[in-house]
C-alpha cells in the first residue's frame, strides 16, 4: 500500500479530535509529523502521527482493518514538538520500530523507540536518552550489515562541539556498537577537521577531533591531535582525560608482541536470523564448539580464549569449559599469566584460574608487562578525587609503586618513563627508584635506549638517550618509539601527514612521503597513500615494504594486519611477501585465523 503525503494527511485529519492540528517537523524541510510503516510485522503499513491539542502532544497509530482505518493506539507525547520521526528495524529484522525525537529544548530532544506489543506501544528508550542530532543507519561492521539499524547520537557539549555515541539494541538492552566505529567516525573526524581549521585555538575541538580519530582507527592523526590539545595551558575536558586518551592511542599503535601459538581450535562465525554467532572448529574444519557465542577470540598460548555469551565476557579452555564464568563487561587477553577484567565496579586483575588478585577495583589497569601493571587512581590528597595519579601493581595485585605520577608508561627491561609534574619526567626502575630526570615538556616511552621528547609544549619532537643527552635534534611534528633501530616520524606542519622512517642517527631510511606508516613486524612496513590527498583523514590505501623502504606490493590494500609467522597458505594462494607475490585475499582473516598462522594480511582495494 503506497500513500502520498497529502493522502496520509487527509486520513490522519479524519481521525484526530476537533481543534487538533498535526505537528510540523522543521528539518530537513518542513513536513507533517506523519509516517507510514509496518510496525506489527503483518506486511501492511500502519500510520503514525503526532498532533497537538490544548497545548498537549499525542501520538496516534492507525491500522487498516477490513477496508477502514481504525485507531490502534493513542498515547501522550513529550515536550512541545517533534524533531525526528521515522521507522526502522531496531529490535528485529522482522518488523520496524517507530522512532521519534520529542523536542524538549531548543537544541535538545528526547529519543523514543517504540515497539508494538500485545499491550500496545512500549518505549524501549531509557528516560534520560537525550540528544541534539541523531542518525538512524544500518551501519556495516566487519561482517557487513546485519539488517538492523544503529543510532548515532550527537550530544551537545559547548560551542559547536558534540559528543558522539553509537548505540544498538542487543540482547534486550542498549549497548555501544564499537564494530561500526570505523564506518561512522570518519564523518565525525571530517566535522572536527573543519572546526579545528576554522578555530585553531579552541581546545575542545582538538579534544573531540582526537577522540573521533581514535574511534575511527586513525591513530597517528589522533596522537597528533591529542598532543595538540595537551599543548594548551588550560586542559579540556581535563589533563587527566587527555592523557588517558593519549595513552589509549599509543597502546593501539604498538604492535602486539606476544606471538600466538598454534592450537587445535579456531574461531568461526555464522550468520543467523538473530545476528552473527561464533564457535570453534579444529584444523580439519570440524566444528567442535557450536556457534552460539556473541564473540570468540583466538586461543592464547596458555590454551585459554576470551568469549562473550549473552553480552557478558568469560574465559574457556580447549574443552569448551568455562575457567572464568561470563560475568564481566570485558576481559583483555592474558599477558604474563594475568588478564585485566572490567565490570560495574571497575578494572580488576585475575590469574589464569579466574581468581581476582586485586584488593579492589580501579578506574584503570593496563596489561601486565615486565612484571608490572600500570594503574591510575584518584589522588588521595584531592578531596573531590578530580586528580588522578599513576602507579604500578605487581603480579599479585599489590601496589608496589603507589599512585604518584602525572602520567606513566609500561615497563621495558626493568625500566619505565613516568611524568613527575609539568616539564619533569623521570626514568624509574621496578621498585620506583629514579634512575634519571628529564626537564622537558614531554618524554615518551623507551625504544632501543632512545626516548622521543619535546623541549617545550607545542615544540618539535626529537630523541634523547636514557641519560637525557640529545641524540636527534627536535625537528618532527610527531615521533614514535624506536624498534629494531628504526622509528616512524611525521614531518607535516599541518593536519596532513607526511610520515617517514629514520635510523638512530636521525637519517631517513624511508623518505617522508606517506599518509600513514605502520610497523608490521618481521621486517615489514605498511606504507599508506591518502585515498584523497585533499582529504587525508578519509584514510589510506597500503603497500607492503621492507625495512629499507623497498615496496614488495603495489598500493592495493585497504587494511593490513601484523606479521607473526610466514609464509602462510590458503587454498593454494601463497602469501609469502618476500618474493613480492601478489594476492587478493591475505591470511589474517582467512588462513591464519583458521590454521593458526598470524601473517601480515589485508584485503585488496579492488
Amino acid at each position: 500500500m503506497s500513500m502520498s503525503e497529502p493522502l496520509l494527511t487527509q486520513i490522519v485529519n479524519q481521525h484526530i479530535p476537533a481543534g487538533a492540528t498535526v505537528v510540523t517537523i522543521d528539518k530537513p524541510v518542513q513536513h507533517p509529523a506523519i509516517y507510514a510503516a509496518d510496525l506489527t510485522g503483518d506486511g501492511m503499513p500502519e500510520i503514525a502521527a503526532v498532533y497537538q491539542l490544548n497545548g498537549e502532544l499525542y501520538l496516534l497509530i492507525l491500522k487498516f482493518v477490513q477496508g477502514h482505518w481504525i485507531k490502534m493506539a493513542l498515547i501522550k507525547g513529550l515536550g512541545y514538538g517533534v524533531t525526528l520521526m521515522t521507522a526502522a528495524p531496531v529490535t528485529s529484522t522482522a518488523r520496524n520500530n517507530l522512532i521519534i525525537g520529542w523536542r524538549i529544548g531548543s537544541i535538545w530532544s528526547k529519543l523514543a523507540v517504540y515497539e508494538w506489543t500485545e499491550s500496545g506501544l512500549k518505549d524501549l528508550a531509557p528516560d534520560d536518552l537525550y540528544y541534539s542530532y541523531a542518525e538512524i543507519i544500518d551501519m556495516p561492521g566487519p561482517h557487513g550489515r546485519d539488517g538492523k539499524v544503529e543510532i548515532a547520537l550527537w550530544i551537545h557539549d559547548t560551542g559547536e562541539a558534540y559528543r558522539v555515541e553509537i548505540i544498538r539494541w542487543q540482547n534486550g538492552k542498549w549497548v555501544p556498537a564499537p564494530d561500526v566505529y570505523a564506518t561512522y567516525y570518519p564523518k565525525v573526524v571530517q566535522y572536527y577537521e573543519q572546526l579545528t581549521q576554522q578555530y585553531p585555538d579552541y581546545i575542545f575541538y582538538w579534544y573531540y577531533l582526537a577522540d573521533a580519530q581514535y574511534h575511527a582507527g586513525q591513530y597517528p592523526a589522533a596522537l597528533a591531535s591529542v598532543q595538540k590539545a595537551l599543548s594548551f595551558p588550560e586542559a579540556y575536558p581535563s589533563r587527566e582525560v587527555l592523557q588517558e586518551l593519549e595513552k589509549k592511542i599509543k597502546q593501539a599503535m604498538v604492535p602486539i608482541s606476544h606471538a600466538r601459538v598454534t592450537t587445535w581450535l579456531y574461531p568461526i562465525s555464522v550468520r543467523t536470523t538473530t545476528g552473527t554467532r561464533w564457535g570453534y572448529m579444529d584444523a580439519q574444519g570440524h566444528i567442535r564448539l557450536e556457534p552460539v557465542l556473541n564473540d570468540a577470540q583466538e586461543f592464547q598460548p596458555n590454551g585459554l580464549a576470551v568469549v562473550v555469551k549473552d553480552g557478558r565476557a568469560g574465559v574457556i579452555n580447549l574443552q569448551g569449559q568455562y575457567v572464568v564464568q561470563p560475568v564481566y563487561d570485558s576481559i583483555n587477553s592474558f599477558y604474563e599469566e594475568r588478564a585485566i577484567t572490567i565490570d560495574s565496579q571497575g578494572f580488576k586483575m585475575i590469574n589464569e584460574q579466574g581468581t581476582v588478585l586485586t584488593k579492589r577495583a580501579y578506574p584503570y589497569i593496563s596489561n601486565m608487562n615486565d612484571g608490572r601493571a600500570l594503574f591510575y587512581d584518584s589522588n588521595p590528597g584531592q578531596a573531590d578525587g578530580s586528580v588522578s595519579r599513576y602507579g604500578y601493581l605487581d603480579a599479585s595485585g599489590n601496589e608496589v609503586i603507589p599512585a604518584q605520577f602525572a602520567s606513566a608508561n609500561d615497563f621495558q627491561d626493568g625500566k619505565a618513563v613516568v611524568q613527575i609534574k609539568d616539564n619533569e619526567y623521570a626514568l624509574i626502575n621496578r621498585n620506583g627508584h629514579r634512575l634519571a630526570t628529564y626537564p622537558y615538556a614531554y618524554v615518551g616511552p623507551l625504544g632501543d635506549g632512545l626516548l622521543a621528547f619535546q623541549k617545550e609544549t607545542s615544540g618539535k619532537y626529537g630523541y634523547i638517550d636514557e641519560r637525557g643527552n640529545i641524540r636527534i635534534q627536535p625537528k618532527f611534528s610527531s615521533a614514535f618509539p624506536f624498534s629494531g633501530g628504526q622509528a616512524i616520524v611525521n614531518t607535516a606542519e599541518d593536519y596532513k601527514s607526511i610520515y617517514g622512517v629514520i635510523n638512530t642517527q636521525g637519517s631517513f631510511i624511508i623518505q617522508p612521503a606517506y599518509n600513514d606508516i605502520r610497523e608490521l613486524g618481521e621486517h615489514r612496513y605498511a606504507l599508506g597513500q591518502a585515498i584523497n590527498p585533499e582529504e587525508p583523514y578519509i584514510g589510506s590505501v597500503y603497500a607492503i615494504a621492507d625495512t629499507n623502504g623497498r615496496r614488495l606490493t603495489e598500493f592495493v590494500y585497504r587494511e593490513v594486519g601484523n606479521y607473526k609467522k610466514r609464509p602462510c597458505f590458503r587454498i593454494g594462494w601463497k602469501t609469502d611477501l618476500s618474493a613480492g607475490s601478489e594476492w587478493k585475499t591475505c591470511c589474517w582473516v582467512s588462513a591464519c585465523r583458521r590454521f593458526g598462522y598470524a601473517g601480515g594480511c589485508g584485503t585488496r582495494s579492488d
